[in-house]
């Protein structure tokens, strides 16, 4: 037999021993369909949310696009938004840095971001990270106001009238957007939903019926860009209704009440949310909002222990939020290590879980264990109602305390069952489990390998921002057109030479793909220090500088 033959024959016993479809999932590029002056070819584009699906029952579909062939996701839209550089502070929360209700930090111009960098955060790189986010807050609010956050769902562009910067924050079931937008004279104002007496308003979530978010008495803009308190909102349809505030002083010296919900779940006439509310000291603390949709103003404020700004007389966080709840009463959010208590190395948002938001006692878990080293820092994304998580986390574990910010990687972790999961749907849980075997896993080592492969590996998961029933996920990637280097996690693009971008994508289930698909990607062990060719400010960020969307915080 010749050694041809030999080899050849090698092969196919190789291939037939292997996965015929290797990968869990197939990663697909969304187009924004945006143009005009605002669109550069250093824009960056980010996946913000993802078309729910319908709810899997009995048995049907429970595996969702891993059972059924969705293509390429085309039946669940994508939602995203543009960049040109950072976000001032976020377009989506209702103070600055997520806890500055004092508004010091923003009051005092570049000097005041700089203190929060050094202060909060602790890198050696504050005047970088200083500069970048003044500049933007300049333009906004002394300069042109240039827009920077163009939000587009499928191609298709969501500007609403007079619009500066729009965010999404969700998707509903019809595919339309939930979020705000800032003109020349608001800075927020919900794409759906009145706002009459109020000056400001942020939706975060809706369930068809009832959205929530948040509303300001101010506006954000010009002279009233300071001193303002925000208030946890629920809308009945068009109706709005300013929840109350957990410890009701509406101002504690420079301190002002905040308040926000960010998702819901009602069974029946019994109203959940979570996001954070105002309590003692004026302190921001991750909430579950509980109640009767008959009274919505005034649904109690349940705080979650663990994750609070205050433990045992210490302000141990500077500020927590609970993101997202289930049809399972499961609730995951983050909370910021203050700046004052570095936990291993860094003031990081640390992601929690609280498995039934009807327990008698409600205690934050932080995730630990497999990919979540100690003290691991991220951003929630959310969680379907098969209990599966995504986000992004810390890849890399060295001191960021007067070093750089790690860099960070998407993830997903299907948590299995808790309390409230109805036994019809323990079986699905348990099944969808099985196809991660059972643990938490970075989404680059659930795209490497098979047919999908050679597509796959132009990418690079950085943040996973949704998920849905199907198992479809929003998401935003590293982009070297043509492939890296090499399949591994820390492969460089044309030897280090070559063009990164960054793009919205979306991750679709292989149907058909199991737990014995997956294929880890390895590390290279040469040194791969990139040194930023054809780089952007975002992709920059992304490989080691500074996360700044959703952030979410959030």
């Amino acid at each position: 037999m010749s050694s041809k033959l030999q080899l050849t024959t090698l092969a196919v016993l190789v291939s037939a021993a292997l996965p015929a479809q290797a990968a869990l999932y197939k990663v697909v590029e969304v187009d924004s369909g945006l143009s005009g002056p605002e669109i550069k070819e250093t824009t960056e584009y980010y996946g913000t949310a993802i078309q729910p699906s319908p709810i899997a029952d009995n048995g049907v579909n429970n595996l969702g696009c891993f059972e059924n062939d969705c293509g390429t996701g085309a039946s669940y839209k994508l939602a995203g938004e543009t960049r040109n550089r950072p976000d001032g502070f976020s377009y989506r929360e209702e103070v600055p840095f997520a806890m500055d209700n004092s508004f010091g930090y923003i009051e005092d111009d570049y000097d005041g971001f700089e203190d929060y960098c050094f202060y909060q955060l602790g890198y050696a790189t504050c005047e970088y990270w200083a500069s970048d986010r003044w500049s933007s807050w300049r333009n906004e609010t002394y300069s042109s106001n240039t827009p920077n956050s163009l939000a587009f769902i499928e191609g298709t562009a969501v500007l609403p009238t007079d619009a500066k910067n729009t965010v999404i924050n969700s998707l509903n079931s019809s595919g339309s957007a939930i979020g705000n937008y800032s003109t020349a004279t608001v800075r927020n104002t919900p794409i759906n939903g009145e706002i009459t007496g109020w000056k400001q308003g942020r939706q975060w979530a809706t369930d068809g019926t009832y959205s929530v978010g948040s509303v300001s008495s101010r506006t954000g803009i010009g002279g009233e860009r300071y001193y303002y308190f925000s208030k946890p909102a629920v809308w009945n349809g068009t109706t709005l209704n300013a929840v109350k505030w957990a410890y009701n002083d509406q101002q504690d010296g420079d301190y002002y009440a905040q308040g926000s919900m960010r998702d819901l779940y009602v069974d029946g006439t019994t109203f959940y949310g979570v996001g954070y509310n105002n309590y003692k000291d004026q302190h921001m603390n991750a909430t579950i909002f509980t109640g009767s949709t008959t009274d919505l103003t005034n649904l109690s404020s349940v705080q979650i222990n663990n994750a609070q700004v205050d433990i045992s007389g210490d302000n141990i966080h500077s500020n927590s939020v609970a993101t997202n709840i289930n049809k399972n009463l499961v609730v995951v959010g983050q909370a910021k290590r203050s700046g004052g208590y570095p936990k291993n190395g860094a003031a990081a948002d640390r992601l929690f879980i609280v498995p039934d938001a009807s327990a008698s006692s409600i205690n934050a878990s932080f995730f630990y264990g497999g990919i979540f080293f100690d003290g691991a820092g991220g951003e929630m994304g959310g969680i379907n109602n098969f209990n599966e998580i995504v986000g992004r986390i810390d890849s890399e574990n060295h001191r960021e305390y007067d070093g750089k910010q790690r860099r960070q990687r998407a993830f997903i972790y299907p948590y299995g069952e808790t309390s409230g999961v109805a036994d019809a749907d323990k079986a699905a849980i348990t099944a969808r489990r099985a196809i991660f075997k059972n643990k938490a896993w970075l989404l680059d080592d659930l795209t490497n390998g098979g047919s999908e492969s050679t597509n796959n590996n132009q990418y690079r998961i950085y943040d996973a921002s949704d998920i849905n029933d199907a198992g479809v996920i929003s998401a935003t990637a590293v982009k070297c057109s043509g492939g890296y280097d090499s399949t591994s996690h820390n492969a460089y693009c044309g030897d280090g030479n070559g063009t990164e971008t960054v793009v919205a994508v979306k991750l679709v289930p292989i149907a058909g793909a199991d737990a014995a698909a997956i294929q880890p990607r390895n590390y290279d062990s040469t040194a791969t220090e990139r040194q930023g060719a054809g780089l952007g400010f975002g992709a920059l960020t992304i490989l080691g500088l500074f996360g700044f969307m959703r952030k979410r915080i959030k």
